[in-house]
């Protein structure tokens, strides 16, 4: 089955059709952003809720990449705003495609985490996670988390995402967070206004 060629009749019929005002619809990136799509308006179309799940299954099986995967189970969140239906055999298929692809993805070196361990003190964080009862987030989750706050961003990276020189603080009062420079930090108290890594860090050791 050519599955791009019906993916690309999908999206040529839904440029070409007039939208009845009102009408639910959303937007999907023709070349996904996974694969260096961006969000200009040549590569936005608006579809149908079925119609968005259609269109990224259709990529799944065509390139059959793990970031497509993910792109396609992303159609089962749902929204305040977004009306979607879909069936417990359409959720099933998607997970089973997804579990499948990591079983092979993370053997060998192909799994990200090949030949590295933790250190003894994410050992220690992990052991006692397991033994709180109270705690919602999963260890793999808290490992992901600690890595993340523990690598420092690049260069490249910083621009990527348009926050070179910003940095994140977060009110421990309120809970709002926002992006300053650098230089400005001085300007607020440190002693409400700290880093959401470093707010992390300390409820762990207060639930440990």
């Amino acid at each position: 089955m050519n599955y791009l060629k019906i993916y690309d009749s999908l999206i040529t019929k839904a440029k070409n059709r007039n939208i009845i005002l009102g009408e639910y619809m959303e937007n999907h990136h023709i070349i996904p952003k996974c694969m260096g799509g961006n969000n200009t308006k040549e590569n936005l179309v608006k579809l149908t809720s079925r119609e968005h799940f259609i269109a990224h299954a259709l990529l799944y099986y065509h390139y059959k990449t793990t970031k497509l995967i993910y792109a396609w189970r992303c159609m089962f969140r749902k929204g305040d705003n977004q009306e979607r239906k879909f069936t417990s055999k359409q959720y099933s298929i998607v997970k089973n495609i997804l579990v499948e692809k990591l079983k092979i993805e993370m053997k060998g070196p192909g799994n990200n985490f090949y030949g590295k361990r933790h250190t003894e003190e994410t050992k220690l964080i992990l052991s006692k996670i397991m033994k709180t009862k109270n705690i919602k987030i999963s260890p793999e989750t808290m490992v992901k988390i600690i890595e993340k706050a523990k690598r420092p961003k690049s260069i490249e990276h910083r621009k990527k995402i348009g926050r070179k020189g910003l940095i994140m603080l977060k009110n421990i009062e309120t809970g709002k967070t926002i992006r300053i420079l650098r230089e400005d930090k001085l300007k607020y108290d440190e002693t409400i206004w700290m880093n959401p890594y470093k707010i992390l860090r300390m409820k762990l050791k207060e639930k440990l």
